[in-house]
């Protein structure tokens, strides 16, 4: 099915609270999120797997990190044993936007670069390789950067959606006669 960015971030963010991680750390998964379905390279697989296997190699763990800690790529770096690549290219993207630089993201089969434009997979047959693996981090001139092709809408398959749906669903508060007569849902009266 076809969601907007704006629902796909908003469920892929509750999917992550559903799981067990605090709010902020859901914050960013969904930001996350959104930013790989902007440029058309998830389609909720990864962050769903990502989700699944949340730990301190995981990227949604440590792009985090490296943002907060203000990390700044000079020449070439490596991002060693990272578990769910493809998650670190959002946080990259928010450090090159922060700091005024261009990036070139390598590892087994993949490569992107990222601009203040946005992140352009240039070889994507490592796209989905789950790791660990070690990114290589290098610091490119803006002229070798292009403009991606951005989308507004995300094809999520049914499987996945129903699976980021019950995780979300654990943020709920459920239904208890007490509520219903408060005046939550239709309460007493069923007038449809």
């Amino acid at each position: 099915m076809s969601y907007s960015l704006n629902e796909y971030e908003a469920l892929c963010k509750k999917a992550a609270r559903g799981s067990g991680m605090h709010w902020g750390q859901a914050e960013e998964v969904g930001k996350a999120a959104r930013s790989l379905g902007t440029y058309g390279l998830d389609d909720g697989r990864l962050v769903l797997n990502a989700i699944e296997r949340f730990g301190p190699q995981n990227a949604l763990w440590l792009g985090p990190a490296l943002c907060d800690e203000g990390q700044i790529f000079e020449g070439v770096s490596t991002v060693e044993n990272v578990e769910m690549p493809t998650l670190m290219l959002p946080f990259l993207h928010m450090m090159v936007l922060d700091h005024e630089i261009c990036l070139s993201v390598t590892w087994d089969r993949f490569k992107a670069l990222i601009s203040a434009d946005g992140i352009d997979c240039i070889l994507s047959d490592g796209l989905s390789e789950t790791g660990p693996l070690d990114l290589k981090v290098s610091t490119i001139s803006a002229a070798q950067a292009t403009e991606p092709r951005l989308q507004s809408r995300i094809d999520v398959p049914r499987d996945i959606f129903d699976r980021l749906s019950a995780l979300a669903h654990k943020t709920y508060a459920p239904a208890t006669e007490e509520s219903r007569l408060a005046g939550a849902g239709a309460g007493l009266s069923d007038n449809d």
